[in-house]
């Protein structure tokens, strides 16, 4: 049990979803991706530079710690019930830039969507891979951001 446990918390998996544990991942999906969603305007204004966002009106220091305050929660609401799943932060803004560009007002829905699309099939490709045994899923996500990140590094 206690090598399940380790095991869990250093490579994830969503083996410990519950009903009785699902607002907490609602929280933290509803606060990721509200926050996104009603900060993307001034976000996109970042994207011009603090000087930009500035002459705007932005406290773009206040918009930095609100932006950080809120992602640490949600993170800590997510990690808590998947454990640590490794690069799927990492690929998923790659690819939803490719498919909508840097506006964060389509960025943020799409990127959730993408994630969740990329969890789920990655959870399924973790349960049926080495069956009747699961394998954790930061394997599975782990092996395609290795590849991802040679494809970026060799495609520069």
């Amino acid at each position: 049990r206690a090598a399940y446990s380790v095991l869990f918390w250093t490579a994830g998996g969503l083996g410990l979803a519950s009903w009785d544990n699902l607002f907490l991942g609602a929280i933290g999906a509803l606060l990721a991706v509200g926050t996104g969603w009603s900060l993307r305007h001034r976000l996109d204004a970042l994207l011009g530079g603090e000087e930009t966002a500035h002459s705007l009106g932005i406290h773009v220091a206040r918009l930095r710690l609100i932006v950080f305050v809120l992602c640490a929660l949600s993170t800590a609401a997510l990690v808590a019930l998947s454990g640590v799943i490794g690069f799927v932060g990492l690929m998923v803004p790659h690819l939803a830039r490719f498919l909508v560009g840097v506006r964060h007002g389509g960025l943020v829905l799409t990127s959730a969507l993408i994630g969740a699309v990329l969890l789920l099939a990655s959870d399924l490709v973790s349960r049926t891979l080495l069956a009747p045994q699961e394998l954790p899923i930061g394997i599975v996500t782990s092996a395609l951001g290795a590849a991802f990140v040679l494809g970026l590094v060799l495609r520069r």
